[in-house]
């Protein structure tokens, strides 16, 4: 990653933002990303009974991004994600927007994001074929 996007990054970390979040498609220099997808897949080949599957994977969820909060010298508390096509199941009924909106508060949310970006919206994996996010509402940049 050149040395624009990171200080782009940091000049954006410093902006008044209710949400700071910032997707990427290369590694950040620092940075170690948590492969969410790897994470629950994990927890949820542990649960026996599928009834129980969505609420488990959100509390799961919500516990692997809490654990993961770290401290940057020049962006503070953040967390990392990777590998979130997962997230997507239907079966899980997660609420993507809803994620990003709460773990955006209060760190840099780093979202590493393979699928395309359109004005306002990301679209996991592809904007003909894919699912539609609107992030009209949540602080952010594109890296």
């Amino acid at each position: 990653m050149n040395r624009s996007k990171i200080d782009a990054i940091a000049d954006y970390v410093k902006s008044q933002s209710r949400n700071k979040v910032v997707f990427h498609r290369q590694d950040i220099p620092d940075l170690i990303p948590v492969n969410i997808g790897l994470r629950i897949s994990e927890t949820i080949y542990n649960i026996r009974e599928s009834g129980k599957i969505s609420m488990r994977v959100t509390v799961e969820l919500a516990n692997i991004l809490n654990a993961t909060i770290s401290r940057h010298n020049v962006y503070g508390r953040y967390i990392s994600i990777e590998n979130l096509g997962i997230l997507f199941e239907p079966k899980l009924k997660l609420n993507f927007s809803m994620l990003l909106e709460s773990y955006s508060q209060n760190n840099v949310l780093f979202v590493r994001w393979d699928g395309e970006m359109y004005e306002d919206n990301l679209y996991f994996l592809t904007k003909k074929n894919g699912i539609k996010i609107n992030i009209r509402n949540i602080g952010h940049i594109a890296i």
